[in-house]
């Protein structure tokens, strides 16, 4: 009999604590079974270290190599993790019961695809919640990445092989570190989006992201990675006016606000 691919999930942590718990029980309850859970702790100041080391399941590794920050983080786990396959789980989102089952079923079938993703439950509360229809194809994906990040990290499912190619997550940037990993994986391999909703992506207001990283800067910066994009991806060149363009319909509006 075929023994099943390792999968290992990697969690980047810092103050995860109380959701943390429930992401582990999420991951123990999925219907795969073959994975480890690869923990990189970043200098937590709350319980999430004491929880962590509580945790019975011999399949959870903790590692802590002090204030990291985010991409050195995940570039620690990656060089932790002996899958076959990293599948990025954030420390406050929740893997539904078959995500894992279905994403490596889906890179086992289709040895041409360096990564797959899944439309999503975005929740905001318990009672106000979005359900998300993302572009599925290689193609749509590749032009979309042009514009935005177009697969949740929280979603995905690497092929190990493809990360260490090419060399894990980018330290030069601070920002879009998913949305430049999905480029690059891009330049040497299909990706692909999965229809089923399979992790629900949870949003507040203490999280990393929307304190550090909005307003024009975010606008700028990912105006870079739309002409980051069509140049690796050798994409249509009349989108360098589109997205051009978008920005500075983006940047009239913002000032017109904030004049108001």
């Amino acid at each position: 009999m075929r023994t099943p691919p390792l999968v290992s999930v990697l969690i980047t942590v810092y103050n995860g604590m109380p959701l943390l718990k429930k992401v582990i029980e999420h991951l123990e309850n999925q219907s795969y079974r073959e994975f480890e859970i690869i923990v990189v702790d970043d200098a937590s100041t709350d319980n999430s270290v004491e929880y962590l080391k509580s945790v019975k399941d011999p399949r959870l590794k903790l590692f802590s190599d002090g204030k990291l920050g985010r991409g050195k983080a995940l570039n620690f786990g990656l060089s932790k993790c002996v899958g076959k396959y990293v599948a990025i789980n954030d420390a406050d989102d929740l893997s539904l019961p078959d995500r894992l089952r279905q994403q490596v079923e889906f890179l086992e079938a289709n040895l041409d695809y360096g990564l797959v993703g899944s439309n999503f439950i975005k929740a905001f509360s318990e009672s106000k919640q979005e359900y998300t229809n993302k572009s599925l194809d290689n193609n749509s994906l590749r032009t979309e990445l042009s514009l935005h990040s177009c697969i949740q990290h929280s979603a995905v499912l690497f092929r190990k092989s493809v990360m260490d190619q090419i060399s894990g997550y980018n330290l030069k940037i601070k920002y879009l570190y998913d949305r430049d990993i999905y480029i690059r994986v891009a330049e040497v391999s299909k990706i692909a989006n999965l229809p089923e909703r399979l992790v629900i992506i949870n949003r507040h207001e203490n999280q990393f992201f929307n304190k550090t990283y909005s307003g024009f800067e975010r606008q700028l910066f990912s105006l870079r990675y739309s002409f980051i994009a069509i140049q690796k991806l050798k994409l249509p060149k009349y989108l360098y006016i589109k997205r051009t363009l978008k920005f500075v319909y983006s940047a009239v509006l913002n000032l017109i606000k904030w004049r108001k």
